[in-house]
């Protein structure tokens, strides 16, 4: 923190700690020596390399074989200024609009700053530190504190008796944003802009689902409710696709992703040896793009395996655990949900290790771009998890239930006990088509929408909050509810008085060290699978959407909860756009538009002949035998016709909406405007000139510190003297 920043949590203005692993961890004692000196000397030495930071190392909490080092890094204001200015340079140099800034660097940026200045590659004028990686190997993470009054106005004007409107009435005005931009990085400023618009997208829709649902017969599965689904879906992301290319203008960040301006991975930089930013990167760019497509049937291959899996257990608990009358018969209904718990998790944790080796073995250029290909396929197989189910359900367990039951129990017949089987043979067509749950479907979108949205809400905050109690119990500290107290007590000030500053600063930095790192991966893909659940499953149960904007009010709160309270402080680099979460809501439009066609031609009832309400999967489950391929085609081509043109209604529909919004909101506009006069101010005599002439014009400056901490500010002397003795004692 800058010297003028008051933040008493953090009384030495740390910037950003280092935790450096000194455990031997079974290696050679000669290696581990050596390993472990010599990366430390290296971390040390990079840092001192850089004018206007000053280090601190003290000894880390870790038990035996968990030693750490915790590494602490400062920087004088003057040094932040000189990145700030530096990076505004180069920006306006490449075309980039460049905002007037009023004021010392906000805290976020700072950091920002600072964490770029340690990771970027050094062809960037960075130190290249990649922790967990190559020389840097025992680097754990760079982190930064948490501001606790900072993060407790936010929790307070949001989520504890703060602005109700938030959300719902009214999306983030100038004091949201300012706080937002102020405390958080770019990507999480993103994210709580778009759960904004998002949420309040939803209130005509909602208008219109509870109209449908209260006027039209359950199950009726209206046509027009459909239409309104796809024209919402087309219109929220084309108006989101305007509205953050004009945050990004307003932010300053438009065209911050391209490779001369965004972060570049430091391996990329080994691997195509680059030396200037201007290098041309087109063979590296043709390699890329192969392995990511040589890539993609590996991705297919593991979503297919999970697709086995997850059948498997569906067959398990749909037809299985309906027809079994044999042994166990108490407890097989409990399998599938063992089974899920227990399988699935460990294949999606096998998968994002294969991810992270092809993404690494694809080698991006940037971090953004490498962050994005890890994020498509993660989220692939997350969305085979969360629609899988549902489309077996309405595609194969409602029209082919009946028969599929019988198969399975005349296999099932052999292994079940003489009276079981005399007893499951004995079953009537009839009978079994009874078992089959025609509200099945309906009772998925329910537990989808509502049942586990309020679990995953309690598993984000609700848990977290009951194991800090607990711990706190155990190691006699305050309770949950001080954490929400924006000021101590005077008999507890008195206290601090007479407590060790250092000590306190350090049980800070050792309970935000144990806390995970912040995902925003996580929060978009519950938001961007909520949103496949609005859009494509709706049209079973219309009233979804009202249940999904109840949901987004408090998740607005509950996200603001969590990263002020349950992970570490966020760090991220700039960021013009969602990148790979809009393609995933274009692709579940389109999606949404083909299956609540089909739904609508399969379950709608609708009057035969002699006037009896019938639907089409009714008719396909009626037959007392499996039909034949015959008899099934006359029925399915329809089906597969409305597939074919609501999947190309809906291209139609959304070059439509996409040009009028084009057309209509940037067009003209004052982004739109101010963008064109910053490319045509860009420099024509060479952006490598302008930064070279920024950085002659800039006189050596004068980097001083506060000096009521100087003493906390030590050098590495500290952590050399930790290292000899954790190996004095091995």
């Amino acid at each position: 923190m800058g010297a003028g920043d008051v933040d008493t949590s953090n009384p030495f203005h740390v910037d950003l700690v280092i935790p450096f692993d000194i455990s031997l961890r079974g290696a050679e004692r000669r290696d581990a020596l050596y390993d472990t000196q010599g990366g430390y000397s290296r971390l040390i030495a990079a840092l001192e390399s850089v004018p206007g930071l000053r280090i601190a190392a003290r000894p880390g909490r870790g038990g035996k074989d968990a030693e750490d080092l915790w590494v602490f890094v400062g920087a004088s204001d003057a040094k932040v200024a000189e990145l700030a200015e530096t990076e505004r340079v180069i920006d306006k140099a490449y075309g980039m609009i460049v905002p007037n800034r009023v004021g010392p660097v906000s805290p976020a940026t700072r950091f920002r700053l600072l964490y770029d200045l340690l990771t970027a590659p050094g062809v960037q004028d960075g130190l290249g530190i990649t922790p967990g990686e190559g020389e840097w190997s025992r680097v754990k993470s760079i982190m930064a504190l948490h501001d606790e009054a900072a993060d407790n106005k936010w929790v307070e004007r949001w989520a504890v008796g703060g602005d109700w409107q938030i959300g719902l009435l009214r999306g983030l005005d100038e004091k949201d944003e300012d706080l937002l931009s102020r405390n958080q990085p770019p990507p999480v400023r993103l994210y709580f802009n778009y759960l904004t618009t998002y949420t309040m997208s939803l209130m005509p829709l909602c208008v219109i689902s509870v109209g449908f649902w209260l006027f039209t017969p359950a199950d009726s599965f209206p046509p027009l409710y459909a239409f309104a689904l796809a024209i919402y879906s087309t219109v929220f992301i084309a108006a989101w696709r305007v509205r953050e290319k004009k945050l990004a203008v307003r932010w300053g960040t438009r065209g911050c992703e391209t490779r001369r301006v965004g972060r570049m991975r430091p391996q990329y930089v080994i691997n195509q040896q680059i030396q200037t930013l201007d290098q041309p990167h087109h063979k590296a760019d043709l390699v890329r793009d192969g392995k990511m497509v040589a890539s993609i049937p590996v991705v297919i291959s593991c979503g297919i395996l999970l697709g086995i899996v997850l059948m498997c257990i569906f067959m398990l608990e749909a037809f299985i655990s309906q027809l079994w009358h044999g042994p166990g018969k108490a407890i097989i209904g409990f399998v599938p949900m063992v089974l899920f718990s227990g399988v699935v998790p460990q294949v999606m944790a096998a998968f994002s290790q294969i991810s992270a080796k092809l993404v690494h073995w694809e080698d991006h250029r940037t971090w953004t771009s490498a962050t994005r290909s890890l994020t498509a396929k993660t989220f692939a197989m997350n969305a085979i998890v969360a629609y899988l189910g549902l489309y077996l359900s309405s595609y194969v367990y409602l029209p082919f239930g009946p028969y599929i039951m019988a198969h399975i129990q005349k296999l099932l017949f052999r292994y079940q006990g003489p009276a079981d089987a005399q007893f499951a043979a004995a079953e009537k067509p009839g009978a079994i088509r009874a078992k089959v749950n025609s509200g099945r479907l309906r009772a998925q979108v329910f537990a989808y929408t509502v049942t586990n949205q309020v679990i995953n809400t309690f598993l984000e905050i609700g848990l977290p909050f009951i194991l800090r109690h607990v711990n706190d119990v155990r190691s006699g500290k305050a309770g949950v509810l001080d954490i929400f107290k924006g000021g101590k007590k005077e008999n507890e000030k008195a206290a601090d008085r007479g407590q060790d500053v250092e000590k306190r600063f350090l049980d800070k930095v050792e309970a935000e060290l144990a806390l995970p790192e912040y995902n925003i991966f996580v929060d978009y893909a519950e938001m961007v699978t909520q949103f496949g659940y609005v859009v494509i499953w709706s049209i079973v149960w219309p009233i979804a959407p009202l249940f999904a904007l109840v949901n987004n009010y408090f998740e607005l709160r509950s996200d603001a909860l969590k990263i002020s309270k349950h992970v570490r402080r966020p760090l991220g680099d700039r960021v013009e756009t969602i990148g790979t979460w809009i393609d995933a809501l274009s692709i579940i439009a389109w999606m949404g538009a083909w299956t609540s066609t089909t739904l609508i031609e399969l379950f709608r009832p609708r009057r035969s002949l002699l006037g009896v309400r019938k639907t089409v999967a009714n008719f396909l489950a009626s037959h007392d035998v499996a039909p034949t391929f015959s008899q099934i085609v006359p029925t399915l081509i329809p089906v597969a016709f409305y597939a074919l043109a609501a999947s190309h209604g809906y291209f139609i529909l959304r070059a439509v909406v996409n040009g009028v919004a084009e057309r209509v909101f940037w067009r003209g506009s004052p982004e739109e405007l101010a963008e064109e006069q910053a490319r045509a101010n860009m420099s024509k005599s060479g952006v490598e000139d302008v930064i070279d002439a920024h950085e002659d014009s800039q006189q050596k400056r004068n980097y001083t510190f506060p000096q009521e901490d100087a003493a906390f500010w030590d050098g590495g002397k500290v952590g050399v003297q930790e290292i000899v003795r954790v190996l004095k004692t091995e």
